[in-house]
């Protein structure tokens, strides 16, 4: 029933169905080499995630979301959303502070080796940046991705003249 066509020649049922159809009728067929490395990745990534109960791994995340927020809080900068238990636990969406610009702040953060993005909300995306915090970052603290993130951050905003609460 699909109107537009599929953008991607890969992604199309009407390409992988006659491939799929040929392999249960025991018959070799391919039109493209599945990224094999992937797939493994995949495996690998799968097996680490279930290697602890998922209610054990959320909560990591959610102390780990809990701590950048609590920390950028302490600078009294502003969150979307302004309600934390509607927040994500992988991710924290700041807005920029007043007077500074969001190439600056993205480069200098940069300059400390860590990395932030924009904000991808076409109405405000100028207006926020974003905060990834999740799998080795949220679970595995001896790393001190969040304290590397944390001190990047405050030291940035620092540089660029912000002074806080």
């Amino acid at each position: 029933n699909r109107k537009t066509p599929i953008p991607s020649y890969y992604a199309s049922w009407a390409h992988w169905l006659p491939i799929m159809n040929a392999y249960e009728s025991r018959k070799g067929m391919y039109f493209a080499t599945p990224p094999v490395q992937l797939i493994y990745a995949l495996n690998t990534s799968l097996k680490q995630i279930t290697s602890i109960p998922l209610e054990t791994r959320f909560e990591q995340h959610k102390k780990a979301s809990n701590r950048i927020k609590d920390a950028l809080d302490s600078l009294g900068l502003n969150f979307l959303p302004k309600n934390r238990e509607a927040a994500a636990n992988g991710m924290t969406a700041i807005y920029y502070p007043e007077g500074i610009q969001p190439a600056d702040l993205l480069q200098k953060v940069a300059s400390h080796n860590v990395v932030i993005a924009g904000g991808l909300h076409r109405a405000i995306a100028t207006k926020y940046f974003r905060v990834g915090h999740m799998g080795i970052s949220a679970t595995e603290p001896e790393r001190k991705h969040l304290d590397t993130v944390i001190s990047a951050l405050t030291d940035s905003l620092k540089e660029l003249g912000y002074s806080g609460k």
